[in-house]
């Protein structure tokens, strides 16, 4: 069982950063065709999962930043950004659900991420973002 549990979220993770399924991009074609300012960067997916945070990639570049996020865990997730700017919050994200957060990150920052749920980032939930 425990081998079942492993392979499950291996596949749920490969599925959030691959775009599988999710909601299809606009402005011009497939992610990373061209060339992309701060202000047009392409969006970081970021998987919510029991007890961790998986982005598809860890620097980003400075500015407005899309995160697109999926709960892609068996419980209700969210997502906490935090970087010297502000602060970002997800809704409460149900299994399967995914949205959309913008933040605007400052250069050579580190943004923090966790869930905020009682408990998940003790458990591990937390990850962080360095902008370039």
């Amino acid at each position: 069982m425990r081998r079942f549990h492993r392979a499950a979220t291996v596949l749920a993770l490969v599925t959030v950063l691959t775009g599988c399924g999710a909601e299809a991009e606009t402005g011009g074609g497939e992610l990373g065709t061209r060339p992309m300012s701060a202000d047009h960067a392409a969006p970081v997916r970021v998987g919510l999962i029991e007890w961790t945070i998986v982005t598809s990639r860890s620097r980003v570049p400075a500015g407005r930043l899309t995160l697109v996020v999926t709960n892609a865990g068996t419980t209700v997730h969210d997502l906490v950004v935090r970087d010297g700017r502000g602060t970002w919050e997800t809704p409460d994200l149900h299994p399967g659900q995914q949205t959309r957060l913008t933040v605007q990150a400052g250069p050579h920052e580190t943004l923090q991420l966790w869930c905020s749920m009682p408990g998940h980032r003790a458990q591990g939930m937390h990850t962080t973002l360095t902008t370039s």
